[in-house]
């Protein structure tokens, strides 16, 4: 299995509700933020580059986005192409774990989907980010609910464990959730760090195995507690 290619994601018809969910509360809170002009953006695990295509499609001020991977470049060539053809786009390779090699308050705008539950060190990963953003800049990030209700009916048979491998591709290897949070865990995790202004986005309240849908974004507290995914935004 390989990744999908940035026109294949972004061409889709058949997106899951889930996705297009999370899409919709991206590109809504990036269109309210105030960005001023030339703004520059991190992407955290660019992956096939469809997040960094939203924002340069929807964000004019966000003229350059430096891309990240702890492995080589993952998006493919004519992914690249169409990237650096409508901005200013480059791929640098980081090192797992390790401090970023950006200096100090250099972006306006840090992002990443599905990627803190694959990190040993949580604290360690977004204290990095807080440095090398600028103050007043903007963290976007998202993650798996520990607590969606196919985690609770894993706990009720005692199959909830973690480390946990939930696939596999050539170009990566195995995907493995380190571990998964709950809202007040990040919540907490982000405030102890020095994030303000913390903003959640508890998305998909359903059944998704079985296509069930019960609400796209969930205002009872039921389901928020056991939506499927957690949307974060803090600023520095």
């Amino acid at each position: 299995m390989h990744l999908n290619t940035l026109i294949e994601r972004k061409n889709n018809p058949k997106i899951s509700v889930l996705e297009s969910s999370i899409r919709a509360c991206f590109i809504k809170w990036l269109k309210n933020i105030k960005f001023s002009k030339n703004s520059t953006a991190l992407s955290i695990s660019v992956g096939d580059g469809v997040w960094d295509y939203l924002i340069f499609e929807n964000i004019k001020n966000i003229k350059k986005i430096i891309a990240t991977d702890i492995v080589s470049n993952p998006v493919d060539p004519d992914g690249i192409k169409i990237l650096k053809s409508i901005g200013n786009w480059e791929f640098k390779k980081v090192q797992a774990e390790k401090p970023l090699p950006f200096p100090k308050d250099s972006f306006d705008l840090i992002y990443h989907q599905d990627v803190i539950e694959h990190v040993k060190k949580p604290y360690l990963y977004l204290f990095q980010q807080y440095k090398v953003l600028k103050k007043g800049g903007t963290l976007i990030c998202g993650t798996p609910n520990l607590f969606r209700p196919a985690n609770i009916l894993k706990l009720f048979i005692g199959k909830l464990k973690f480390p946990k491998k939930i696939g596999y591709n050539v170009e990566i290897g195995n995907y493995i959730h380190i571990q998964e949070f709950h809202e007040q865990q990040l919540k907490m995790l982000l405030q102890e760090i020095g994030f303000k202004n913390i903003e959640i986005q508890n998305i998909y309240f359903g059944i998704l195995p079985f296509n069930i849908h019960i609400s796209k974004l969930p205002k009872n507290t039921i389901g928020k507690s056991m939506c499927h995914y957690l949307m974060f935004k803090c600023n520095k």
